[in-house]
């Protein structure tokens, strides 16, 4: 869900100008809202949206998402611990974040250690994908 037309086209209005996605084993995102996508060699894209641009980069995987962690303003995530433990890895700068569930995995074990980080104050959680938009997470 952030490459529909209302995730893109939200970002700018919070000050987001790029959009980075690790998409692991599954489909490489499309983006079906931009009216122009370029692409490079090195996998980034450049999506041309109406009066707006996102600059948007998807990879398989990456031994470690530090750099991109590093450099983000928020994080959207689903919540396996992985991705949560090295999402909270930069404590001396406090990044915002955001954890999505997914309640199809091995008896929904990301809802607890999800509601366990956000219980101590370390990320917020959403139940659902749609809950990005609905509960305004990127301010």
């Amino acid at each position: 869900s952030t490459t529909t037309p209302e995730f893109l086209s939200s970002l700018p209005c919070h000050n987001y100008t790029s959009l980075t996605i690790q998409y692991g084993k599954g489909i490489p995102p499309s983006f079906p809202s931009c009216t122009n996508l370029q692409r490079t060699n090195d996998g980034v894209m450049t999506c041309f949206l109406e009066n707006q641009t996102i600059k948007c980069q998807a990879y398989r995987f990456k031994p470690s998402l530090l750099t991109d962690i590093s450099t983000a303003s928020l994080i959207l995530s689903h919540a396996g611990a992985g991705s949560i433990m090295e999402g909270l890895s930069f404590p001396s700068v406090k990044k915002k974040v955001v954890v999505v569930i997914n309640s199809q995995l091995m008896n929904n074990h990301q809802l607890e250690l999800a509601h366990a980080m956000k219980s101590r104050g370390y990320l917020f959680v959403l139940e659902h994908p749609e809950e990005v938009r609905e509960r305004n997470v990127m301010e």
